[in-house]
């Protein structure tokens, strides 16, 4: 089934977690990094592939000979992604209300998501009750899907490495692996799994890199959460599900990291 992005107006009134300013100087030099504070613990942000539609290019050009704008058009789907995947690590645990029990997604951490698709917290994690409105989930290797339809309401996923779990406490097997749809696109129809003439719109599911050394595309055509912090320590991943598609990668291509956190936002 293909899908198309759509809007979803936005129902969020709290007053905001972050200065989504603070963020701007990393849109200017994505190579760079910012420090600040989030009720007063210091956090440091980075861009996780700073030059990701330059990777793009450098894998899929003879799919793409005219350049990403160009093979937009051809396949329908939009780019706004150069700067992809947002990581911001704290220096001390932090509580982040990242939603509340009415799953409505925080405004500022929604617009960075807009801006920098995949957005990870380290040493963090959501607070108060909503910290535990969850199910576990474990997807299959290499399956770069969406876990929402187009016409659902709640279109962002959260993933959450729970420190406060005895299962989640630990560092995790496998990591979670985001695309930007254009790039699920280009690596589909490279590889012959369409023809990109007649391939338009993003696929809610593809198979993706059978036989592939995923380690040399890790930070460039792909990102990587790897949840590996130190034992105890949280881990938050918000995503939309309108612009990015996700899978886990069992690095070993077997062996399964336990099942994490997952709930769907709107």
């Amino acid at each position: 089934m293909k899908r198309e992005p759509f809007l979803i107006p936005r129902t969020d009134t709290s007053p905001p977690l972050f200065e989504t300013s603070l963020f701007d100087a990393l849109r200017q030099n994505p190579k760079s990094s910012i420090d600040g504070r989030f009720q007063g613990i210091p956090f440091n942000a980075r861009i996780a592939i700073p030059d990701y539609g330059e990777h793009l290019l450098r894998r899929y050009g003879a799919t793409a000979p005219r350049g990403l704008p160009s093979a937009c058009e051809q396949a329908g789907i939009r780019f706004d992604l150069a700067r992809f995947g947002l990581v911001i690590a704290f220096d001390d645990p932090a509580e982040i209300a990242i939603h509340g029990l009415d799953m409505v997604l925080d405004g500022t951490v929604r617009d960075l998501v807009e801006r920098f698709g995949p957005v990870v917290f380290r040493n963090a994690h959501i607070a108060g009750e909503a910290r535990n409105q969850f199910h576990r989930n474990i997807f299959p290797h290499l399956r770069f899907h969406t876990d929402r339809g187009p016409t659902a309401e709640n279109q962002y996923s959260c993933f959450t490495r729970d420190p406060f779990d005895a299962e989640q406490r630990g560092r995790r097997a496998s990591s979670t692996l985001f695309m930007a749809n254009l790039a699920a696109w280009l690596e589909y129809v490279q590889n012959g799994g369409g023809d990109a003439r007649a391939e338009r719109g993003v696929r809610a599911s593809y198979d993706l890199f059978e036989g592939t050394d995923m380690k040399a595309l890790l930070g460039g055509v792909v990102f990587e959460q790897p949840w590996h912090e130190p034992d105890g320590t949280g881990e938050v991943v918000v995503a939309d599900n309108r612009t990015v598609l996700h899978a886990t990668y069992h690095k070993d291509g077997e062996t399964k990291g336990y099942p994490i956190g997952a709930r769907y936002l709107i």
